[in-house]
């Protein structure tokens, strides 16, 4: 997972996520803008407003739709 929250973060590139957000399980396509070992900043697709989630709350994490990680 780290490698995906880095890899986002310092190429700019859109990382699907796994949360565990008020008991429910949700999906997002994010950009990573910011994270340390507590917490994560990210913008979704659907919203330019930063958002921030726990990284205890990341079930999961993966590349986007189309996108094999080269760069």
């Amino acid at each position: 997972m780290e490698r995906l929250l880095r890899y986002s973060l310092e190429h700019e590139r859109v990382i699907r996520l796994m949360l565990l957000t008020e008991g429910s399980l949700t999906q997002v396509n994010a950009r990573i803008i910011a994270y340390d070992a507590e917490k994560i900043e990210f913008i979704t697709t659907r919203s330019p407003r930063p958002q921030t989630a726990l990284r205890a709350d990341i079930l999961a994490a993966d590349f986007r739709r189309g996108d094999d990680g080269q760069v």
